[in-house]
């Protein structure tokens, strides 16, 4: 866990706010930049966090940090203990997306301070690293050849994210009537959690 208490304050990321237009621009380069990714079959993120210089770890419950950026260490990405491997890598990237958007922003507006992405913090800059999770982890043309051939649980398994993700990626690309969101039925089969204890950031995320 990152101290509770440092010696120096912290603040929220801020953002100038970002149009999906120039999220996508940064994607790409960062995509450029790292062409060993594969994305389009749901391939790891972790080649690009250490090419971020960002740590993953993981926490004991409650954890409301997401981000966590010190002022004298790398950054870090927490991530629940016993979380399961789909869920873990949407609020992987989602921390990156912190990291790529707001926290060069904030650091030119609040210099001198640590800074703290939480998983329940201002709405805004929540949903923008959620947007930007969504395009780095399901890209709009391959989403769509996806859903259109076997929806929702096809896109899961292939780009390795939750269902629940999948049904707002396709809300917000307006693929289908709304009514037609529905989280599958309590019977289907989850996701298998993984193993308590410790992960380095060498294993899949």
């Amino acid at each position: 866990m990152p101290r509770a208490y440092p010696n120096y304050p912290y603040t929220e990321p801020e953002t100038p706010g970002y149009t999906d237009g120039e999220i996508h621009s940064i994607i790409d380069d960062l995509l450029a930049q790292n062409p060993q990714m594969s994305l389009n079959d749901g391939g790891p993120l972790d080649s690009l966090c250490r090419a971020l210089n960002v740590d993953v770890e993981y926490s004991d419950k409650p954890n409301e940090i997401l981000l966590d950026v010190p002022l004298d260490r790398r950054a870090v990405i927490w991530l629940p203990k016993n979380g399961k491997p789909r869920h873990d890598r949407l609020a992987t990237a989602c921390g990156i997306g912190h990291w790529l958007l707001h926290v060069p922003h904030t650091r030119d507006a609040q210099p001198g301070k640590g800074i703290q992405a939480l998983y329940a913090g201002n709405d805004d800059i929540v949903q923008e690293a959620r947007r930007f999770a969504f395009a780095l982890l399901m890209p709009a043309d391959k989403f769509r050849s996806l859903w259109y051939e076997g929806r929702a649980q096809l896109c899961a398994e292939t780009l390795n994210v939750p269902t629940q993700a999948v049904y707002d990626r396709a809300k917000w690309l307006t693929l289908t009537h709304a009514e037609e969101f529905a989280p599958p039925p309590a019977s289907a089969p989850e996701e298998p959690a993984r193993p308590s204890g410790r992960i380095t950031v060498g294993r899949r995320i």
